[in-house]
C-alpha cells in the first residue's frame, strides 16, 4: 500500500485537519467574538446576549442532524461546511474593512456558527464511517489534540495576532480584518487538503434514512422517560451556573481600563493569559481530574471536582478589588482555569456514565445531554451582561465604581446551585465508575 493510501485509509492524513477545522470556527464564534465586541466598545449586556445567540446552533444541532443522515454523504456535508466557514470568515473580514455595523458582524458570526455546527455533525459521522474500529482507536488521540490546538490558535493565537497588529500601529478594525482573513485562509487550505485526502463515503439508502429518523424519535422519547432523567437535566443545567456567567464577563473585565473597574489588559496580554496559559491550565486540570477518578472512582471525587470548579471564582472578586499587575492577574486567571478544568471533568464523566446505561441509544442520549449543557450555559450567560450593568448602576448610586466587584460577589453566590445540583444527582452516580480495576 502506497503512503498516500495508507494515510487516507488510516486517517492520519485527514483526521488532524478535520478536527482542527472543527475547533477553529468554534473558538472564533464563541470566544474571539467576545473579545472583538468588547474591544470595539459594545456594551456588556449586548455582548453577552449576542454571543449567546451566536452559540445557540451548537446546542440545537441535533434538530437538523437527521437531515444530514438522510441526504447526501457525510463527506460532502463536511467539505461543504468547511468551504462555507471559510466564506463566512471572508465576509466577516470584509465587514471590518467596510466599516459595517454590529448587526452585520453578528449576522456573519451566527452564519459561521450554523455552518460550524453542521460541520461538527458531518465530521463526527464521517469519522465513524470512513475508519474501521482499529483506525478509530488509533486516531482518537489525534482528534482531541488537534481540536485543542485549534482552540489555542483561535482564542489565543488570533487574539495575540490582533494585539500585535494594533501595537504596530494598525487601526483596530483593520487588525481584526487581517486576523479573521488569516482564519479564512486556514479554513480554505484545510478544505482543499481534505478534498484530496478524504476517502469517499456511501450515501444512506432510503430505508436506512427512514430508520435513522425513527431511531432519533425513539431515542428522544426514551431519554426523558429514564429513571434519574430529571436530576440529570438539573445537574447539566446548573452545575456550571456560575461559570456560564463568569465566562462571559471575564473578557470585558480583563479589557476594561482600571479607572472603570477592570484589569486594563491589552489584547496581546489577554490572548496570552486567557487564550494560551488559561487553556493549557484548563487541559492540565482535566488531566489531573482523570488521574484522580481512575484511582478513586467518580463518586469519591465528585465533590472535589465541584469545589475545584467553583472555589476559584473568588479570585475574580479579589482581582476586582486589588487590581494587581499583569503577572499576578495572569496567575489568578490561570489558576481559575485550572480549577475549571478539574471541575469540568465531572460534567463530562456524568454524561458518559449516564449514556453508558442507555443501551442502543447511548450515542443519541450523549448528544442530547451535550445540547442541554450548551443550551443551559448559553441561556444563563446571555443575561450576565445585564446583571453586571445593573450592579454598575447600583454602585454608581453610591458614588463608586463597584460594578465588577458586586458582580463577582454575585458569581460567588451563584456557585450554590452547582453544589445543590451535585447533591441531587449524587444518588444516581456509580461510586466506582472510572476507577481502575
Amino acid at each position: 500500500m502506497d503512503l498516500r493510501r495508507e494515510l487516507t485509509v488510516n486517517g492520519w492524513g485527514w483526521v488532524p485537519g478535520v478536527y482542527f477545522a472543527e475547533g477553529l470556527p468554534f473558538a472564533v464564534a464563541t470566544c474571539v467574538s467576545m473579545v472583538i465586541f468588547s474591544s470595539l466598545g459594545m456594551s456588556n449586556s449586548a455582548m453577552a446576549f449576542w454571543t449567546g445567540v451566536i452559540g445557540l446552533p451548537w446546542s440545537l444541532k441535533f434538530l437538523w442532524a437527521p437531515l444530514l443522515d438522510s441526504r447526501g454523504t457525510k463527506r460532502a456535508w463536511m467539505l461543504t461546511a468547511q468551504l462555507a466557514v471559510a466564506l463566512c470568515f471572508a465576509a466577516l473580514a470584509l465587514s471590518f474593512r467596510a466599516g459595517a455595523g454590529d448587526g452585520w458582524l453578528i449576522a456573519c458570526f451566527i452564519l459561521t456558527a450554523f455552518c460550524s455546527a453542521t460541520h461538527d455533525i458531518a465530521a463526527d459521522g464521517y469519522y465513524m464511517i470512513a475508519l474501521d474500529s482499529h483506525a478509530q482507536a488509533l486516531c482518537s488521540g489525534l482528534r482531541n489534540i488537534f481540536y485543542k490546538c485549534a482552540m489555542l490558535a483561535g482564542q489565543g493565537g488570533l487574539v495575540m495576532l490582533a494585539g500585535a497588529l494594533i501595537r504596530s500601529g494598525v487601526p483596530e478594525r483593520s487588525a481584526w480584518m487581517w486576523t479573521i482573513s488569516a482564519a479564512s485562509a486556514a479554513m480554505l487550505i484545510l478544505f482543499l487538503w481534505h478534498c484530496v485526502t478524504t476517502p469517499a463515503a456511501e450515501t444512506l439508502s432510503p430505508a436506512a434514512a427512514q430508520e435513522t429518523k425513527r431511531s432519533f424519535t425513539d431515542s428522544f422519547r426514551t431519554f426523558f422517560r429514564r429513571e434519574g432523567a430529571l436530576p440529570a437535566i438539573l445537574f447539566l443545567f446548573f452545575y456550571r451556573f456560575a461559570e456560564a456567567q463568569l465566562g462571559k464577563m471575564s473578557v470585558p473585565f480583563m479589557l476594561t481600563g482600571r479607572d472603570a473597574g477592570g484589569l486594563g489588559l491589552t489584547l496581546g496580554e489577554q490572548g496570552t493569559i486567557y487564550g494560551v496559559a488559561g487553556t493549557c491550565c484548563f487541559l492540565f486540570g482535566g488531566f489531573l481530574a482523570g488521574l484522580a477518578v481512575s484511582r478513586f472512582g467518580f463518586g469519591r471525587t465528585l465533590w472535589m471536582m465541584a469545589i475545584a470548579l467553583n472555589a476559584p471564582d473568588a479570585l475574580y472578586l479579589w482581582l476586582s478589588w486589588a487590581h494587581p499587575g499583569v503577572w499576578v492577574s495572569g496567575a489568578c486567571i490561570a489558576l481559575e482555569q485550572f480549577g475549571y478544568g478539574l471541575g469540568y471533568m465531572a460534567h463530562v464523566l456524568f454524561m458518559v456514565q449516564f449514556a453508558n446505561r442507555s443501551g442502543e441509544y447511548k450515542t443519541s442520549h450523549f448528544a442530547f445531554m451535550t445540547g442541554i449543557t450548551i443550551l443551559g450555559m448559553t441561556l444563563v450567560g446571555m443575561f450576565s451582561g445585564l446583571i453586571q450593568e445593573f450592579f454598575t448602576r447600583l454602585g454608581a448610586s453610591f458614588g463608586a465604581e463597584t460594578g465588577y466587584r458586586l458582580f463577582f460577589l454575585w458569581i460567588c453566590l451563584c456557585t450554590l446551585p452547582s453544589f445543590l445540583a451535585v447533591r441531587f444527582v449524587r444518588p444516581h452516580i456509580d461510586a466506582a465508575f472510572g476507577k481502575k480495576r
